[in-house]
């Protein structure tokens, strides 16, 4: 079991150093022997586990997948929780880099945007994440079209690639912003999206 735990949060200080550093310099700046030294482990305990840099930025995508995964599954729309534009309003100012953290995430994903125009493994896991965003927004938004929520003439299909567009938007947007801008236009731009898709 030790073993299991040691790996396990190895690979977590690995995720956490690249995460940094590709916030920092771009994914220009991750290599195997970078990632080591902003990780505080030898050369050789991330050769084990990841023999390339491709292998590095790629487990590094997917672990980012999943936190923002994660993030957007605590917004539950529904009877007993938040109405559809309620939750809609949520998600979409989540994604705003109002933290460090977000605004390290919003860098990485422009970098991962860029990466998964010339790599299909990227592109892939991107696509993995689109098809399950946009799944669930169509899910939300049939809701909302059942309970009258989804506004005339809004079908939930296109509205829900209207958010996608959206969101790619706000965060590509947002990675180009100095720490600390003004993030009013992009609020507006989410609250107008909500008016226009839910009644």
């Amino acid at each position: 079991m030790p073993k299991v735990v040691d790996r396990e949060a190895r690979r977590d200080r690995v995720a956490e150093a690249i995460h940094r550093i590709a916030a920092r310099e771009g994914l220009e700046g991750v290599s195997v022997r970078v990632v080591a030294a902003e990780a505080g482990l030898s050369v050789g305990a991330v050769q084990r586990e990841f023999a390339t840099k491709d292998e590095l930025l790629h487990f590094a995508l997917r672990a980012s997948v999943e936190e923002v995964s994660a993030r957007f599954g605590r917004f539950r729309v529904g009877p007993v929780a938040l109405t559809v534009a309620e939750g809609l309003r949520q998600v979409l100012l989540d994604l705003l880099p109002t933290d460090e953290r977000r605004r390290a995430q919003t860098r990485i994903w422009a970098a991962f945007y860029a990466r998964a125009a010339v790599d299909p493994v990227f592109a892939g896991v991107l696509a993995e994440l689109d098809a399950q965003a946009r799944g669930h927004l169509r899910v939300a938004l049939e809701y909302a079209r059942d309970q009258g929520e989804l506004a005339p003439g809004q079908e939930p299909e296109a509205a829900a690639e209207l958010l996608m567009v959206l969101m790619d938007g706000l965060w590509l947007t947002c990675a180009r912003l100095p720490e600390g801008a003004d993030l009013s236009p992009q609020r507006a731009a989410v609250e107008s999206a909500v008016r226009l898709v839910t009644a």
